[in-house]
């Protein structure tokens, strides 16, 4: 794709977004056999709503229809993916920072030095962690001292103290969590024991038989 289209594409994807209320946090363009994919990643600080996505995707397809001649996509078919960000991306600016507030990261510095620690607050230049074996241990490091910076995958929530140093709204988002697990889990279960009861009857019908 040349690179004028590339500017117009964007400038229609990054419209279409920032009046739902998201940041697009990446486009490509890519080769899908006789298609192509056009896959645009959404953000914001409440996360992305399913059916947001879906509206944001059927309103660039919209806008680009409008286009006709001028639609920077071309003459060629392609599909339209619009998701949110995955788990492992790259956090490079502070609103990453802010949207990732206690979770727990795995940084490396500038100087080399690697470490995991947990985000309190982000600002617009520097950002404020909680680290040390306690997690309590605070650290404030500017973005320029950060190279590289991913949120980890946790499988239990933080303990009480670091709950309640996050404060009750964060708190609140690892104790849903909990319960959507917890949930998932029961259906597991259920499903197991609805398992089980099957192949018992199925075992009492060739007793009888």
């Amino acid at each position: 794709m040349a690179s004028a289209d590339q500017a117009k594409l964007r400038e229609v994807v990054d419209a279409v977004a920032a009046k739902a209320g998201y940041d697009v946090e990446e486009m490509t363009v890519v080769a899908a056999g006789r298609r192509r994919l056009l896959r645009v990643v959404i953000d914001s600080d409440s996360g992305v709503d399913l059916d947001d996505a879906a509206g944001v995707s059927r309103d660039i397809s919209a806008r680009l229809d409008e286009l006709d001649a001028a639609d920077p996509m071309g003459a060629m078919a392609y599909t339209l993916e619009v998701t949110s960000p995955g788990i492992g991306r790259p956090l490079t600016l502070p609103r990453h920072f802010r949207r990732a507030r206690g979770r727990l990261l795995a940084l490396t510095r500038t100087d080399g030095t690697s470490m995991t620690a947990r985000v309190l607050r982000a600002g617009d230049t520097e950002l404020e962690l909680l680290t040390g074996r306690s997690g309590l241990e605070p650290l404030t490091l500017s973005y320029g001292t950060i190279a590289k910076a991913r949120v980890e995958v946790e499988f239990s929530a933080p303990s009480v103290a670091v709950l309640a140093r996050l404060g009750p709204e964060t708190a609140e988002k690892f104790s849903q969590a909990d319960v959507e697990a917890d949930e998932g889990l029961d259906d597991e279960l259920d499903d197991e024991a609805e398992l089980d009861a099957d192949q018992q009857d199925e075992e009492e019908d060739e007793e009888e038989r």
